[in-house]
């Protein structure tokens, strides 16, 4: 990942202050696609394949529209992952087509101008944070980027955030879930950063970072309710008290 830090700087200048709930009415807008001779972009880029079997992605961005689009690349890319992927279409390039849940679409198909970065994912935990007695803080957590509907990005919410560290090293991040809700039924997740690797000397170096979080064990968990409403805690540098995110809410059953 090196080797892209200019690329990943770039992107995250673009987008670490993003915060919106992506619904499903997206996938089906970009499917239908847009009026436009030609496009370039970077985003995040949600693996995914048809019903034939055909490997294809869904771009996911605040700042760009959501698009369904496929490339040659991408046959050996694994559904259910994430990438970052810079990428441009032209009408000349074409389209592919799809089959998705029955019905027939068009995926716009894309030359990747610059190599692909993997997004790791994260498990929820399902237990709660064990006690620490100094939780390391980070510099800022941006609202996560998620869709309502499993059927969008398979109920993995997209987190970016910042910490600052002694050069040498680098941030692990799990979430935990406790197992009480809050006096308004919010289900509480704990964002827990510890550092990986060995100090070299006493500079210290801002990084930020990404990771994609598997939400789908609180759907099987809940599923006889029809939605869930969930807060972040977490603890960000220079404040005593942890922050303690705005409700998001996951919908469980689709009216």
């Amino acid at each position: 990942m090196n080797s892209n830090n200019t690329k990943i700087n770039l992107f995250m200048k673009k987008s670490i202050l993003f915060s919106a709930i992506i619904g499903t009415i997206l996938f089906m807008t970009s499917c239908l696609g847009e009026v436009s001779n030609n496009y370039a972009d970077t985003t995040f880029v949600y693996i995914d394949s048809d019903d034939m079997g055909t490997t294809y992605g869904k771009t996911v961005s605040l700042y760009s529209p959501a698009r369904v689009i496929t490339s040659s690349e991408m046959i050996m890319m694994i559904p259910g992952t994430f990438k970052i992927m810079s990428y441009s279409w032209d009408e000349q390039y074409g389209t592919k087509p799809l089959t998705v849940g029955g019905q027939s679409y068009q995926a716009d198909f894309v030359q990747l101008t610059d190599e692909s970065i993997d997004v790791d994912t994260k498990i929820l935990r399902m237990s709660p944070l064990p006690e620490v007695e100094t939780p390391l803080s980070f510099l800022e957590i941006a609202p996560p980027l998620f869709a309502n509907s499993a059927e969008f990005m398979g109920d993995k919410w997209l987190f970016q955030y910042s910490y600052e560290v002694n050069k040498g090293l680098s941030a692990n991040v799990e979430f935990y879930k406790r197992n009480l809700e809050d006096a308004d039924d919010n289900i509480i997740i704990d964002i827990h950063m510890s550092h990986l690797g060995t100090a070299d000397g006493t500079t210290k170096e801002k990084k930020t970072d990404f990771l994609a979080l598997d939400m789908s064990s609180l759907r099987m968990e809940y599923a006889g309710k029809e939605r869930l409403n969930i807060k972040f805690v977490y603890h960000v540098k220079d404040r005593t008290d942890p922050i303690e995110t705005q409700s998001y809410q996951l919908i469980l059953k689709e009216e």
